[in-house]
């Protein structure tokens, strides 16, 4: 018998060594579950507050569902932790020879032939195999999910250039949104005459596939997410030669696959500021117009779209105080037309409260950031990233 004391578990009370070890596995997996919840928990709040939105009741119950999940496999591992490292003591009868009492003489080991001879050793160890306590009802943690699986159910067309693919699953095959403006995901698609059946392993399948034939990726803003219909939306811009995810969203019909990555987000857009300057290519419209229907009523600022010519436009929902300007290429490639840059520079900007998204080809991208460093913007309050790069002689995704 030893002594243990543990606060959590009331006063300090004489227990055996098994069950001290059974206690601290407790004792530390308890602190490793809280801590792993308290941090999921935390995450998803400032996920939610820098967003500018509030939780829902939905989102309250899949918050606190996330927090259990992350403390019940912190726990678990805890546990399994210490039980592979801690060295347990065997209790088997007749392994030693109890010390001599004053109420009995004692007996001469020799004298109890039917005994197995061994000295008496408080720290004899026996092997882990031996003795395995339950640990607990929590399930093991899942494994990581890098692909869901979802059936087209419709094509809209928004433009010429600009098709909206719908699609669904049963419980959106396990997706969770993360309720970020900037959301996106991996869109996947594979050559069908490989046969490839998602979800795809790619490691397993560079082992035997070129890189040619390896299915194509790309990431997309997911537009909306309807978790009472398991339903989102993702626009594409519809171009490509075969094989890219481009020529793959034009030629698309409902029942075909729409494999995806789970959801990621990188900057939180403010919603709040007094003025905002928005610009786009087709790339980058989609993210532009689900911010424009994020603002406030009282929004203020400009968002100008660059599209190849007038048959691209298409409704974007917008406050009234936003001034809503297209841009037309009018001819010059993709990549290559200066409108969106000369257009930035031309806007007229006060000199605190402004907010500045711009997302459009690299080079663009580049001319909109010097022309932002005469603006004296908060680091914060501006989200500026190149969505593309023009590579001559490159087959475009």
């Amino acid at each position: 018998m030893s002594k243990h004391k543990y606060n959590k578990y009331g006063p300090q009370v004489t227990i055996s060594a098994k069950e001290g070890l059974t206690l601290e596995v407790l004792a530390l997996a308890e602190k490793a579950g809280a801590k792993a919840g308290y941090s999921t928990a935390k995450e998803h709040l400032y996920r939610s507050i820098a967003s500018g939105s509030l939780l829902n009741e939905q989102q309250t119950d899949e918050l606190l569902a996330a927090a259990e999940r992350a403390g019940a496999a912190a726990a678990l591992a805890a546990a399994r932790k210490v039980l592979d490292k801690t060295l347990r003591t065997s209790f088997r009868p007749g392994t030693y020879a109890p010390p001599p009492s004053s109420a009995a003489p004692a007996v001469p080991v020799a004298a109890q032939p039917s005994q197995e001879t061994r000295p008496y050793s408080e720290t004899y160890e026996e092997p882990l195999a031996r003795y395995m306590p339950p640990i607990s009802h929590a399930e093991a943690p899942r494994r990581k999910v890098d692909q869901h699986v979802l059936t087209v159910t419709r094509v809209q067309k928004l433009s010429e250039q600009m098709v909206r693919i719908i699609a669904s699953a049963p419980n959106l095959d396990g997706y969770r949104s993360n309720g970020a403006l900037d959301e996106y995901v991996k869109v996947y698609v594979a050559d069908p005459a490989l046969g490839l059946v998602p979800p795809y392993d790619t490691r397993q399948l560079r082992q035997r596939l070129s890189r040619e034939q390896m299915p194509r990726s790309k990431s997309y803003t997911i537009r909306w997410v309807d978790p009472v219909a398991d339903e989102l939306a993702i626009d594409f811009v519809v171009h490509g030669e075969p094989g890219t995810v481009g020529h793959w969203a034009g030629t698309v019909e409902p029942g075909a696959a729409l494999v995806i990555s789970p959801a990621r987000s990188k900057n939180s857009v403010r919603l709040d500021a007094g003025y905002h300057v928005l610009a786009a290519d087709e790339a980058g419209i989609p993210a532009i117009s689900k911010i424009l229907e994020a603002l406030p009523e009282q929004a203020q600022g400009i968002a100008l779209l660059e599209v190849a010519d007038e048959q691209a436009m298409f409704d974007v929902k917008h406050p009234q105080g936003i001034e809503l300007r297209w841009l037309y290429r009018d001819g010059v490639p993709a990549g290559r037309s200066d409108v969106l840059a000369y257009a930035f520079q031309t806007v007229t900007v006060p000199n605190h409260g402004l907010s500045v998204v711009a997302h459009a080809e690299r080079s663009t991208i580049k001319t909109i950031n010097r022309i932002c460093d005469y603006w004296n913007l908060n680091k914060h309050s501006s989200h500026i990233s190149s969505y593309w790069t023009l590579r001559e002689g490159r087959l475009m995704r």
